[in-house]
This record gives structure tokens, C-alpha cells and sequence, in this order.
């Protein structure tokens, strides 16, 4: 009996130590999940993903139901902050400052596909783009302006080189401009009074009266100062596929001063009045400056003038108008056609307006007519896009063109002080858009402003937010103007 409960009891003690030991083995293997999830996110998650499909939700929860903020591209770069507790989540920054949760399934640490936008994503019932291009005008528009004759030129009976000579004008001339008319071609002639003699004449040749505009100042602040600090680029998909109050706060938390939102182009015409809509009161709320951005091939100066004036007229339903206008020229760039243009923009919108003219760099093109841009527009811009050569660079190459351009485009101005702002690129120009290996690193940014503060800028901006990586916008975010 004794031998029987002996070996009742060996039985029961192996069991007890069967048991102990599973419940052992199952509380490692719970301590080990859970530290799998609460290791530093630098060496269990990736620290930066891409999306992989077209129309990816990014959502405000870990959740498909949820709230989404913003319908991302394929190839956008996310900076990864944490994991959902279920571990089908990451929480990100997307546009280097909105927290998001995106599915861990629909990113990788490498981009995978092919670039493709889709600006058919649906995100909060928002209307698509509808073109209204402006077509060919000829006037007459009334204005009221003198103006200097600036070289040897003929008064004709009508608005082109073709029409009659009534009388010559010679430089220094004084001229009393009563309306703006536009030839065959779409260029620009004015009707002028020169000594008593009724005319049109080639916009070329007048210089209208009016302040520096490298100096106008309303209540003792220069104009210029509305493309002071730090801008961003983008074009109508992030208003259209983004949380706007998300959008305003991502920049505000970038230190952005002021935006870039295109909303007009020759081929479109005026076509995002919705993008303003949304954006001006909250930006203006948030103390951000909203500077329209149009695009005039200017291959019809005077449609491009109408389409331009629509946008600087426009006010939103609460009232809000567009901080200034920047004009990206760079289809055509003769001197005549620049010229004409500032000219006639800067009459219609009078002195105290903000105009920026985004320019090609003097690198890239040299013959650009900086001297006939700055009669008119407060600020240059020139694109000084120095990724240009595939292959790596250092932060000795955004240095190396801004002086340059800079230095150029001052040398071009007589030496003058002009307010210029760098416009730098957070793209791959080989790819634009998509993350390819060319895009430039983060101290290429960080040397770019840098440099641009150093040669005394008045600002510095990028093209382009949508495509910008989260390194390039970590090195934006963490310098002072």
C-alpha cells in the first residue's frame, strides 16, 4: 500500500511539473510578443515605408472604417512611429508632419511599383478638375498709366506691327497710356498719347510709371515679405485628396510661412477655385500666407493676362482673397512677352500687390530676361533645381549652383538687391514623382538653405510637397529662417 501511494504520488508531481511548465512556456511566449512590440522602433519597425497601390487611405485611426485623412499616391515616402496593437497597423507621418495609420500590408521599405496618379480617387466627394481655358482675346481694356518710351518705336493706327505708322517715338518720350489691346498673336499694345499725337504702340517699348517694385512697401512692410521665410509647392492633388485642416496643420508644424497651390494654367485655365475655397481660411487661420500659382505658357500674352486677373479677382464665399500671385514662367521667356505681361499684371492689380515670378535658373537658361522681370514682379524665383545628373551628389552641389544663380541674377540687375527666393527641388527629375535614387538627400536640403540664408535670400521654398521624402522634409522642418 505503502509502494502504491509512493508511486501515486511520483505520478502526481510529474503532472504538476507537466503543468507548471506549459504555464511557464506560455507566459514566455506572451512576454516575448509584447516585447516585440515594445522594442525601440528603430530596430524592430522600419523607419521609413512607401505605398505600393494607387488611392492608399491614410487613416486618422488604425481602422478601415474610420476617419481617413488623405488618399496617397503609389511610392509616397511615410516615417514610421509606432504599431497597432494588433500589428496590422502603422502609425506614420505623412507629408513630414500629419500622423497617420496606414495597413502594414500595403507598404514596404522599398517602392515596388510604377508611378502612377490618379486623380480619380475618391476622397470626400470632391469635384474634378474642370477645364475653362481663357481664349484668344483682343480688347480693347481701359487703363490709366503713364509710361516713358524705352527705344526707337512707331505709333500705329491700329494694335500690331503691320498696322500704319502715324509719327516715330523716340527714347525718353513721355507717354499717357488710355487702354491695353492685343494683336493677331496675342501681344500686347497699348493706345498712348505721345506729344499730342493719338497712337498704339508695342508694350516693348514703354516703361510704365509706378514704385521699385524691389522696394514698394505698404505701411512701411516691403510687399515682398509675402514670400518671405518658408513656402512649399504642390499641385491640386493634395487639396483635393487631403484633409485640409490636417494639410494647414502638417505645414504649420513644418514651419511653413507660405504655400504654393496651383491653381491656373494656360491649357486649363483658371480651374481650382474649389482648392481656394478650402485652403485660404484655414491657412489665414493658421497665420499662412497663400500665394496663387499660375502657369501661363504666355503664348497668347493678353489671354494669359484675363485668365491671371480672374484669379487675383477671385474670392471665396467667406471673402478670402489669395495673399499674391507667383507666376511660373517658363514656356515662353522672349523679353518682349515677360515684359508685356508684368507689365499690364502689375496695372491690373496695382502697387501694393504681391507678384513673384518663378524663373528658370540662370544656369539653365541664361538668356532669361531677369532685367524686364523685375520691372514689374516684387520677388524672383529662379528654379534652382540642382539635382539635374543622375548619380549621388553632396551638399557641395545645391551650394555651387545657388551662388551661381544668385550671383548671376544680381550681376544681371546692374547689382541691385533684388528680393530673390530660392526655389529648391524635393523631387527625382528623372522619375517626377516617384522615389528613384536620384532625389536629393537630406543635407542636400539642409546645404541648400543654408546657403540661401547665407546670400542673403529673402526665403526659400520646394518643389514639391506631394513628392518630397520624410528626410528631405525632416531637414526643412528642423531649419530657422
Amino acid at each position: 500500500m505503502q509502494a502504491l501511494t509512493e508511486l501515486w504520488q511520483r505520478h502526481l508531481w510529474r503532472g504538476w511539473r507537466l503543468i507548471v511548465a506549459l504555464i511557464v512556456a506560455l507566459l514566455l511566449v506572451l512576454l516575448s510578443v509584447t516585447a516585440a512590440h515594445a522594442v525601440p522602433l528603430a530596430t524592430k519597425l522600419p523607419s521609413v515605408v512607401y505605398t505600393q497601390l494607387p488611392c492608399e487611405p491614410l487613416q486618422a485611426t488604425p481602422s478601415a472604417t474610420g476617419t481617413e485623412l488623405a488618399s496617397a499616391i503609389p511610392g509616397t515616402g511615410l516615417r514610421v512611429t509606432g504599431l497597432s496593437g494588433d500589428g496590422q497597423w502603422y502609425h506614420a507621418l505623412f507629408l513630414g508632419a500629419m500622423p497617420v495609420w496606414v495597413l502594414a500590408a500595403d507598404v514596404a521599405p522599398t517602392y515596388q511599383t510604377n508611378y502612377s496618379e490618379d486623380n480619380s480617387c475618391p476622397f470626400d466627394n470632391i469635384p474634378l478638375i474642370a477645364a475653362h481655358p481663357v481664349g484668344h482675346v483682343s480688347g480693347p481694356y481701359a487703363l490709366h498709366v503713364a509710361g516713358t518710351v524705352t527705344q526707337y518705336t512707331a505709333l500705329r493706327v491700329a494694335p500690331g506691327a503691320a498696322a500704319q505708322a502715324t509719327a516715330t517715338l523716340l527714347p525718353g518720350e513721355r507717354a499717357f497710356l488710355t487702354a491695353w489691346a492685343a494683336d493677331a498673336n496675342g501681344d500686347v499694345w497699348y493706345l498712348a498719347h505721345v506729344g499730342g499725337t493719338l497712337g498704339w504702340v508695342w508694350a516693348y517699348a514703354i516703361l510704365c510709371d509706378g514704385p521699385d517694385p524691389a522696394t514698394a512697401a505698404v505701411n512701411g512692410v516691403p510687399v515682398w515679405t509675402a514670400a518671405s521665410g518658408k513656402g512649399l509647392w504642390f499641385t491640386d492633388y493634395l487639396t483635393r485628396h487631403t484633409d485640409i485642416h490636417a494639410l494647414v496643420a502638417a505645414a504649420k508644424a513644418l514651419g511653413v510661412t507660405h504655400i504654393y497651390p496651383r491653381v491656373a494654367e494656360t491649357s486649363y485655365g483658371f480651374f481650382d477655385q474649389y482648392s481656394l475655397d478650402h485652403l485660404l481660411p484655414v491657412a489665414h487661420a493658421a497665420g499662412i500666407k497663400v500665394i496663387a500659382w499660375v502657369y501661363p505658357y504666355l503664348r497668347d500674352v493678353a489671354a494669359d493676362l484675363i485668365m491671371t486677373q480672374q484669379v487675383v479677382n477671385y474670392r471665396t464665399p467667406g471673402g478670402d482673397r489669395a495673399d499674391g500671385i507667383i507666376a511660373d514662367v517658363e514656356e515662353r521667356t522672349d523679353a518682349p512677352a515677360v515684359f508685356a505681361y508684368g507689365q499690364v499684371l502689375r496695372q491690373m492689380v496695382g502697387p501694393d500687390y504681391p507678384l513673384i515670378i518663378s524663373t528658370y535658373s540662370p544656369h539653365g537658361r541664361p538668356s532669361y530676361p531677369f532685367p524686364e522681370a523685375a520691372a514689374s514682379f516684387n520677388v524672383i524665383s529662379p528654379q534652382d533645381y540642382w539635382h539635374y545628373q543622375q548619380g549621388s551628389m553632396d551638399a557641395a552641389a545645391p551650394r555651387a549652383l545657388l551662388t551661381l544663380s544668385v550671383m548671376s541674377i544680381r550681376a544681371e540687375l546692374g547689382g541691385k538687391a533684388f528680393p530673390i527666393e530660392e526655389d529648391g527641388q524635393m523631387y527625382d527629375q528623372f522619375t517626377y514623382g516617384e522615389p528613384g535614387g536620384n532625389e536629393p538627400s537630406a543635407a542636400e536640403i539642409t546645404s541648400d538653405m543654408q546657403t540661401a540664408k547665407a546670400l542673403g535670400c529673402i526665403g526659400i521654398s520646394f518643389f514639391d510637397w506631394r513628392t518630397a521624402s520624410p528626410d528631405e522634409l525632416a531637414a526643412y522642418q528642423a531649419f530657422a529662417w
